[in-house]
Formats: structure tokens, C-alpha cells, sequence
């Protein structure tokens, strides 16, 4: 089994908060690394990804670049230049709202909604980085990272 300390070789920490903040980044970035690179066979990215996934949930219904950014895995992705590229891909189709004019309404093409479906056929392969861990094992790391991001505010 390797250990954070085998990953980073550094054999001591100051104290289990400093080792586990640490390993929570090491962990996080391993994942993400690993998401890219199977991303990168449909020749998209994890945003990409996540954009494509937000719109196939939206049913056909169009939704504003400002909503999906709400809804975005990542909140710092810059969901316009994303949705110019997936739009060139022609994974998307973009046009002005009825609503405001000053905003662009976003549907997924088939073309898009196929890619997800050929994904959701292959994405065991993602799974499978968590597949060892058990049922008990994974609601308790979920409970414990929903805990970590909510933090109780100072006294």
C-alpha cells in the first residue's frame, strides 16, 4: 500500500492536520490527473465533460452560460471559452436568449449527447479508482469530504 509519506517522501509531518490537509491536496490532484488523461481519449477535457453532463441533465432545455457555471464541478472553469470550444466540436449549439438579450441559451447536440453516451459506456475505468474501497468505506469518505468543505464558522 503506498502511503502519503512513500508518495512525497518527506518521513515526518508536523503534526495528522498538517499530514492530512496534505494528503487531501495529493489525493485530489492524483484524481484529477487521472480523470484528464481519460477525458483526453474523447478528446475532451474534465470540464468539458462536466458542461456536457450538465446540459444532457438540462433534458433539451436550454440554460445560460451563468447557470451552468453555477453548477460546475469546478467553480473557477471559464465556461465561455469552454462553450466556444465545444461549440467549434459541434457538441453544443449556442444562441441568443428569448428571455435577455444580453445572454446566450445552450442546448447539447446529438452529436454531444452520442459522445456521453459512448463515455457513460467507459467510464468504469474512472470508477474503478474507488472500486477497492467498500460501500461503508466510500458513504464514509463522502460524509467526511461533505464535512471538510463545511467547516462551522469560528467562534
Amino acid at each position: 500500500m503506498s502511503r502519503i509519506e512513500d508518495e512525497i517522501q518527506q518521513t515526518s509531518f508536523r503534526n495528522q492536520l498538517s499530514k492530512t490537509g496534505i494528503n487531501l491536496i495529493y489525493t485530489g490532484i492524483w484524481l484529477k490527473a487521472a480523470h484528464s488523461d481519460f477525458f483526453k481519449k474523447f478528446g475532451l477535457t474534465h470540464p468539458q465533460h462536466n458542461i456536457l453532463r450538465i446540459l444532457r441533465g438540462q433534458k433539451q432545455q436550454p440554460i445560460s452560460v451563468n447557470s451552468i457555471k453555477e453548477r460546475m464541478v469546478d467553480k473557477s472553469s471559464n465556461v465561455s471559452r469552454i462553450t466556444e470550444k465545444l461549440q467549434k466540436k459541434k457538441l453544443i449549439q449556442c444562441r441568443p436568449s428569448d428571455v435577455d438579450k444580453r445572454a446566450v441559451d445552450i442546448i447539447i447536440t446529438q452529436k454531444g449527447l452520442d459522445l456521453l453516451s459512448l463515455i457513460d459506456q467507459q467510464v468504469h475505468e474512472i470508477n474503478d479508482l474507488l472500486a477497492h474501497l467498500e460501500h461503508s468505506e466510500l458513504v464514509l469518505l463522502n460524509l467526511l469530504l461533505d464535512k471538510v468543505r463545511n467547516k462551522p464558522p469560528r467562534k
